[in-house]
């Protein structure tokens, strides 16, 4: 390239370079949200496998009611297939906080001289093991239970007492979920503790690694395989094996809501990024328009079309490179912002936020060759005007002299002011820059609209949840008792208005001469499934169907499976098939009725209080109770449950755990937090994209118009109705746009929603269309366009009649 065209280029690029900044700014914004997109993604990916990995989780876990010794632990490591065995317990209780509540806890259990190569913790402050009168919690559970080390609680186990233990230190447990997510803390204590709660000190859990000297096998059935020929050899050594549980290999219990903030990160990120390329085709393309008449001069002289094209791209490259090199650090620290948010809410430890090359490579790439690709056709069809063309220029497209039918419309057009007719004409004058400039803001605020109508599509998920459940207290008791001395307890307690208490018990999906296998994780609660016998006609209870029916008094062997069943516990199964399920380790055959929606609860088959009394080992028995109460707020739910649980252990009933409403909802809430904050961060990062691009195309409309400005101050024009002129019609396509992302908006919301609503948690959202941000868009879109054209409209009311004709 010559030194004359370089000059040229430099020239321009100064006279332009509060364009070519806000051209650089708006490509390095949308680099800065790819880089911090994908790094947050690269390092929250590696990181949340990394700490699961981290704790060597077991692949299976057998129970074995007898307990394991050293000989069989010996016999099962040298089965084939087992890389590691260890015995280990865990036991459902209750901690007593310093507000006098009882919380549900966890505890897992293990032997003094247990080698802890599996399911392993590590240790934050003390030392293991814990005493025997002391036990440590996961950390997320001391702000949760507001405890420190060296604090005194009481624990309740199932078959204890109330008994004092000490919070003798904190470890990270990367194998469970926040305590607040999941409203339960998680202790680990020794066999020695154990005994001291009032509990037998047997190991009942018998956890293996299975895969080959390589690693742990991430082959579900393969895992599930060897498992059952684990079953059988212990069998044969005279050891029952009540049941089996494996959960997803190698999966954190968090690990789709995961891959759904990757998803959406990464979505968002590229969206951002073709903005942000579609800003710069728009403002180079006013560029070219402005220099037509260059253009038509330098081809007149000789130039030839490849020589002037070649001229832009470099520019057009080296606003690119500029851009992406000042987003590169940015990017990659806002990432490391948000793996960092994303990490706390998820439990994890970043042992490393060094963020992969790959990212940077892309970076650069979209970086620099996005903005060249998209701003090409812009490019082309401006370096290919002929002489003729530029001399003949005039502002407007090209064969639209006699006007289009919507320009002869408009020209009809009677009522508003001049100024505003004249704004209005204005929009059309340039039909694809118009199409550009609203495609924009159009794109950006339908994606504004969409992650705050998902996130309020999340909130939605939880109170429809919460909606579904006509009680407001739950209690979970250790034991089966009598339904009528349950029912007369809670009922005489005074704010207790009805009650009803439910049979409730895990149970597994039946393979004929297999052991019954479990999905869920050592937590209990995740993947757990559930079989719960309410009366057919509960008024507790209202879940929307998905299919079939519910369920009827006079059903004898009829199911009704939540939406977790049909994915998790018995894949593909629908309504009119037979599910054969284990009740008190017995095979019970069911058909399906009906299928649930139930978000809230993990897998669940429900069937009535009578069919659920002729199948049971404890006929006219319960161990759970639902309370509905007179007051609802919940200091007044929390007062009825205290006296609820006096009432209970009174009259000798154990109880494994109680709460309200209100702590569902707020377990709920957790869950749905990470997503929804993401969601929001996102669309404010879209908003900021589409403000900024029309900022910049708003201001280059003005500057291509000088000479027709100078024009209207020549016939009598005020300054102020220049300013109206471009004010309004800047205000007015940010008002066409606003209606372009009302109209794309609710399709893409639920493209979203059912996919994250799926990945995370087996369900579509529930569309909700947020009000609030759709008022805030069209403030932020209109005020945007207004403030975008106010400094271009004061400089084209301040320009003389000499100076608009002597622009080129």
């Amino acid at each position: 390239m010559t030194t004359l065209r370089l000059r040229k280029l430099a020239r321009d690029m100064w006279t332009a370079r509060t364009r070519m900044a806000m051209m650089t700014v708006a490509i390095a914004v949308s680099v800065v949200a790819v880089g911090a997109f994908l790094s947050a993604r690269a390092i929250i990916g590696r990181e949340i496998t990394r700490n699961y990995l981290d704790t060597h989780p077991a692949s299976a876990t057998l129970v074995v009611p007898a307990g394991i010794d050293q000989a069989t632990l010996d016999a099962v490591r040298a089965q084939p297939g087992v890389l590691d065995a260890t015995a280990r317990g865990s036991v459902v209780a209750r901690i007593k906080i310093s507000e006098g509540r009882w919380q549900p806890l966890v505890l897992f259990v293990s032997g003094p001289d247990d080698p802890q190569r599996i399911a392993t913790v590590h240790v934050e402050q003390g030392s293991w093991p814990p005493p025997a009168d002391g036990f440590f919690l996961e950390r997320t559970a001391l702000p949760f239970f507001d405890v420190k080390p060296g604090d005194s609680v009481l624990v309740q186990t199932p078959a204890g007492a109330p008994t004092p233990l000490t919070v003798a230190g904190s470890v990270h447990d990367g194998g469970v979920a926040p305590a607040e997510q999941e409203r339960t803390g998680y202790g680990y204590i020794s066999t020695a503790a154990l005994t001291h709660l009032g509990e037998k000190s047997t190991l009942t859990e018998l956890k293996i690694v299975i895969g080959d000297r390589a690693r742990p096998s991430s082959d579900q059935a393969a895992i599930e395989r060897t498992t059952q020929q684990v079953g059988a050899a212990l069998a044969a050594r005279g050891l029952r094996v009540d049941s089996i549980q494996v959960p997803p290999p190698l999966r954190h219990p968090h690990q789709g809501q995961m891959i759904t903030i990757s998803f959406m990160l990464l979505a968002f990120g590229v969206i951002s990024l073709l903005l942000s390329s579609i800003l710069v085709a728009t403002m180079l393309g006013a560029m070219l328009t402005a220099q037509i008449r260059q253009i038509g001069a330098m081809k007149a002289v000789g130039a030839r079309t490849g020589q002037i094209l070649g001229m832009y791209l470099l520019q057009t490259g080296a606003i690119a490179v500029a851009a992406t090199g000042l987003a590169l650090l940015p990017g990659a620290a806002l990432g490391r912002l948000l793996a960092a948010q994303a990490a706390r809410l998820l439990n994890l430890d970043l042992t490393s936020t060094a963020i992969p090359g790959w990212v940077f490579a892309i970076e650069i790439a979209a970086g620099v060759l996005a903005p060249l690709m998209i701003a090409l056709l812009p490019l082309v069809r401006g370096s290919r005007v002929t002489v003729r063309e530029a001399i003949d220029d005039h502002g407007a497209d090209p064969g639209t002299a006699g006007g289009t039918g919507i320009e002869r419309w408009l020209g009809r057009l009677r009522g508003p002011s001049r100024s505003q007719l004249m704004a209005l004409r204005n929009m059309f004058r340039r039909k694809g820059r118009l199409a550009l400039t609203l495609g924009l803001l159009a794109i950006a605020g339908s994606m504004f609209l969409t992650g705050f109508n998902t996130a309020t599509g999340w909130t939605k998920l939880v109170d429809q949840g919460v909606a579904n459940r006509n009680y407001d207290l739950q209690v979970k008791l250790n034991r089966p008792e009598p339904v009528d001395k349950l029912t007369s307890l809670v009922r005489s307690v005074p704010g207790v208005v009805g009650a009803e208490a439910w049979g409730s018990q895990a149970t597994a999906v039946t393979t004929p001469d297999r052991i019954d296998v479990a999905h869920v994780y050592p937590d209990d609660a995740h993947g757990s499934f559930t079989i719960m016998a309410p009366p057919a006609d509960t008024p507790l209870l209202h879940l929307p169907l998905k299919s079939g029916r519910w369920l009827q008094p006079s059903d004898t062997n009829a199911v009704v499976l939540n939406h977790l069943v049909p994915v998790q516990q018995a894949p593909g199964i629908k309504v009119g098939d037979d599910i054969t399920l284990t009740v008190d380790g017995r095979p019970t055959t069911w058909h399906v009725v009906g299928i649930a929606s139930d978000f809230g609860t993990q897998g669940a088959a429900y069937v009535t209080d009578q069919a659920y009394a002729k199948i049971s080992r404890a006929p006219g028995q319960a161990s759970m109770i639902r309370i509905v109460t007179d007051r609802h707020d919940p200091a007044g739910r929390q007062a009825t449950l205290d006296q609820v649980e006096r009432a209970l252990a009174a009259g000798g009933v154990s109880i494994g755990g109680a709460g309200s409403i209100n702590e569902l909802k707020a377990a709920l809430d957790g869950h749905v937090a990470v997503l929804s904050q993401a969601l929001i961060a996102i669309a404010l990062v879209m908003g900021l994209v589409g403000l900024l691009g029309l900022a910049s195309t708003m201001s280059t409309n003005v500057i291509e118009r000088t000479r027709e400005f100078g024009v209207l101050h020549t016939i009598g024009a005020t300054a102020s109705a220049v300013r109206t002129i471009v004010v309004v019609e800047g205000v007015l396509i940010g008002a066409l746009s606003i209606g372009l992302a009302l109209v794309l908006s609710p399709p893409l919301t639920h493209l979203l929603g059912d996919y994250i609503g799926t990945e995370a948690f087996v369900q579509p959202l529930p569309f909700q269309f947020s009000t609030p941000a759709l008022l805030l868009w069209t403030v932020a879109a209109l005020a945007g366009a207004a403030g975008a054209t106010t400094a271009a409209a004061r400089r084209a009311s301040r320009l003389t009649v000499r100076e608009a004709l002597t622009t080129i």
